[in-house]
């Protein structure tokens, strides 16, 4: 039976106590899974994927205790020592929407951060990763330019190169498309796609984007009204008869066939 790595059950968030964003989540996600988190924007898919890293805290029941339990490795996250919590984490990357790349280094050097500071690998070893992974995200000759010197589909690229040089089990991919064209997209998802070739690395990916899905392939589970819908195959959704899942699906451009 395959193992389960990162795992959430009755999970219940929000910001305001009485407009929860997230409603008794039950989410499984195992060594090498491809999952896709999709749904209607700003309804909290990025939230969840906070929660499952230990960003966020679930919403506390009037005793303070959370309510619903995130597990990664197996370990309640919120029952466990900050610092086992950061050992747990070190197994995990993290693609922040917006990059999070240091303005004022290199993509070589924001790519060695990790390393350099959660590892103690010589410096030989860590520029020979780093070589790896600019090779492998198609950074070759762009390695020593600052973040702004690149177009905004190599950034998210870079950010993608330096969560997977700690070679994590796990990698959280927040809409890692966006604002990006065809072209650029096209190329961004075969290179997460390759990426368990390379590692057998796990993907949770947040988009909006269902096509991207589709280029994908593993399971899209939709997150729709603050409830986490099972996770199904682009298949399955696309004969479903939910109504509110046709109608998510007319809004992506990707709609019910028959």
């Amino acid at each position: 039976m395959s193992e389960i790595i990162s795992e959430t059950r009755g999970l219940r968030f929000g910001y305001d106590e009485t407009a929860p964003l997230l409603e008794g989540v039950d989410l499984q996600v195992l060594r090498g899974d491809i999952l896709i988190l999709a749904g209607e924007s700003g309804r909290g898919k990025s939230t969840l994927m906070r929660l499952l890293v230990g960003l966020e805290r679930p919403l506390p029941d009037d005793l303070g205790s959370e309510q619903g339990q995130v597990f990664l490795f197996g370990e309640d996250i919120w029952d466990i020592p900050l610092d086992r919590l950061r050992e747990l984490r070190r197994r995990t990357g993290y693609v922040f929407q917006n990059n999070a790349l240091i303005a004022n280094m290199t993509i070589r050097d924001n790519i060695a951060v990790p390393l350099r500071y959660h590892t103690d690998r010589t410096e030989e070893d860590i520029a020979l990763e780093v070589t790896r992974w600019v090779d492998s995200l198609l950074l070759t000759g762009h390695e020593m330019k600052r973040p702004a010197m690149l177009s905004l589909g190599m950034q998210k690229r870079a950010a993608v190169a330096r969560a997977m040089a700690m070679r994590p089990e796990i990698l959280f991919l927040d809409e890692p498309t966006a604002g990006l064209d065809a072209k650029n997209t096209d190329t961004m998802l075969s290179l997460i796609g390759n990426l368990r070739a390379l590692s057998n690395v796990a993907i949770v990916m947040v988009t909006h984007d269902l096509s991207a899905a589709r280029a994908l392939g593993g399971k899209i589970a939709l997150l729709l009204d603050g409830v986490l819908r099972p996770a199904r195959s682009i298949r399955q959704l696309l004969h479903s008869e939910d109504p509110r899942e046709q109608e998510l699906l007319r809004d992506e451009g990707v709609g019910p066939t028959r």
